[in-house]
């Protein structure tokens, strides 16, 4: 099997695909209410050159494709999308990050295209708190999506962003949805990127010690994927878990098993790190598999040590959270 180390050790097998830059949320730390400018559809990379590119990084160790956005649902073709991945030789998993909204009605195609997973963005199980931070009022929507995924079978991860400044923001309540369903709700620590670099972070230790006062004991959960920067618990009385995620107060950057690739097809090998490659153009100068898969492993060694000492000022609905 191909394994593709960058220039500091770490295996690299782990690939974000970001397939639009659009939302159908305005988050308050994410796309803020304003008009936002959108990449017109022609620049953003079809179907056809996503496979072009998934098949080149499968020939050099990526076993494992993320599609996000954006928002992936608002694409037309996103169940075609799935479907083309998921059928790449040596791609073992293809699973996206979503908002949850409009994921009711395409759950079951996403499945039966080939999806194995799905991370709901949600933040609060307060309506009222819900619009507050999306500007738009489909809690509910988002909780019908949940349920059904459950429901089919399809795995549910609840990605969960404590915002400073957010009267009654209720983690306890968050957990809850991991002690009463078969799922994980982690907890992410914000980002200082784009609008999230206006809100200070709430550090997981303070959300662990709530867990711990009102549940009691936690045992940790190791699992298989060493280059996951998430810390899972389990506890006695939880049917699911709870995850933690915690870029600002504890740096994983060393086990760091991942790249990027924006909506318009620039590479990035960081999400700190500005893109540095521009593959819709090599696509359109290269013909052959071959030349993709060597420009990949010869970006891949770029990869920087510490993402923490560059710096991306674009917001993350641009580079592909």
């Amino acid at each position: 099997m191909i394994e593709t180390k960058d220039g500091f050790g770490r295996q690299i097998d782990y690939m974000r695909i970001s397939v639009t830059d659009r939302c159908n949320l305005r988050c308050v730390y994410c796309m803020p209410q304003e008009e936002q400018q959108f990449l017109p559809q022609e620049m953003l990379l079809t179907a056809t050159q996503w496979e072009t590119v998934c098949r080149a990084a499968a020939q050099v160790g990526i076993r494992k494709v993320r599609i996000t956005g954006g928002e992936p649902l608002m694409r037309q073709d996103i169940v075609e999308l799935v479907e083309r991945i998921a059928n790449i030789p040596k791609i073992e998993r293809v699973v996206m990050t979503t908002n949850g909204v409009c994921l009711a009605q395409k759950a079951k195609a996403l499945q039966k295209a080939g999806l194995q997973g799905v991370n709901i963005s949600l933040d609060t199980c307060d309506r009222a708190q819900y619009q507050a931070l999306t500007n738009r009022d489909a809690f509910f929507d988002v909780k019908k999506s949940i349920l059904h995924c459950l429901d089919i079978g399809l795995p549910v991860k609840i990605n969960c962003v404590p915002v400073s400044g957010l009267e009654k923001q209720d983690f306890l309540q968050m957990a809850e949805l991991a002690r009463t369903l078969p799922l994980v709700v982690r907890f992410i620590e914000m980002m200082p990127i784009g609008a999230g670099a206006k809100y200070q972070p709430i550090p997981n230790e303070n959300i662990q010690q709530q867990l711990i006062q009102r549940y009691g004991a936690w045992e940790q959960v190791h699992t298989k994927d060493s280059g996951s920067p998430a810390v899972y618990w389990q506890n006695k009385r939880f049917w699911g878990k709870i995850g933690w995620i915690s870029p600002r107060s504890h740096s994983f950057c060393h086990l760091c098993n991942r790249i990027r690739i924006t909506a318009e097809g620039h590479l990035k090998l960081c999400l700190h790190h500005p893109a540095n490659g521009d593959l819709k153009t090599i696509l359109t100068q290269y013909t052959d598999i071959a030349q993709i898969q060597q420009y990949l492993m010869e970006q891949i060694q770029q990869k920087p040590k510490d993402g923490h000492m560059t710096d991306e000022s674009r917001p993350m609905w641009k580079i592909g959270g």
